[in-house]
């Protein structure tokens, strides 16, 4: 029964990130089983793992997919700048110190330039799962597990408000990436760290711009 939980808790978690629901909509168990064609065991298991995640709540009804408020998004935002800085100067950090491959910078590169080619095309729910990519990427190369685990539980709070709108979104911005990807290759941590910061900064500046005529994520983080 542990691995149908566990089944369940990560088939659920994926629809809820991959915009299957808006924020805002009632789950029951009986839908959720259907949905999955799963037993309501390990349904009910993985709604309390996702309601610990913040990616869902409790209404004495069921439950209902997370969203975030302004205030919410602001100190969520606050918390993965404060991340993804450090993430960027641990990896570089491990770029100077020759602990990183070829290989693993060649990926981050290339996950880089994937979210450029993805937003070129106008696909903006693809440059922003891409984009997701590549900070978890970033996460990865800090060789810091408890900070990759961090990240993830912020990026699937994103997810759920990002992805319901993304198709009205137009300020993605993913040639910030290359400032991170630079200093990381040069092995600079101070240049990566700021690098990181700037671009989060960048971020929560265009969501707070955009906030007052549309309700959505972070696009470009």
């Amino acid at each position: 029964m542990h691995n149908q939980a566990e089944l369940a808790y990560r088939r659920l978690r994926e629809r809820l990130m991959d915009g299957h629901y808006n924020p805002g909509d009632r789950l029951t168990e009986l839908g959720i089983c259907e949905d999955l064609a799963m037993s309501r065991t390990p349904v009910r298991e993985a709604l309390r793992r996702l309601q610990s995640d913040g990616l869902v709540a409790s209404t004495g009804r069921g439950v209902v997919v997370s969203s975030l408020s302004p205030q919410d998004m602001q100190h969520a935002m606050q918390l993965h700048g404060a991340l993804d800085a450090l993430a960027a100067k641990l990896a570089a950090t491990a770029q100077h110190e020759g602990r990183l491959s070829p290989a693993q910078l060649g990926a981050l590169k290339r996950a880089s330039r994937n979210v450029e080619e993805r937003a070129e095309t106008s696909d903006a729910a693809g440059a922003w799962r891409a984009n997701l990519d590549f900070h978890m990427m970033l996460a990865r190369l800090s060789g810091n597990p408890l900070l990759e685990d961090a990240l993830d539980r912020i990026w699937a709070r994103f997810a759920i408000v990002s992805l319901s709108n993304v198709s009205r979104r137009t300020d993605l911005t993913p040639r910030q990436h290359d400032a991170i990807v630079s200093a990381i290759i040069d092995g600079d941590p101070q240049r990566a760290e700021a690098a990181a910061a700037e671009h989060v900064r960048e971020a929560a500046e265009m969501y707070g711009e955009g906030h007052q005529d549309r309700r959505s994520g972070p696009s470009a983080l």
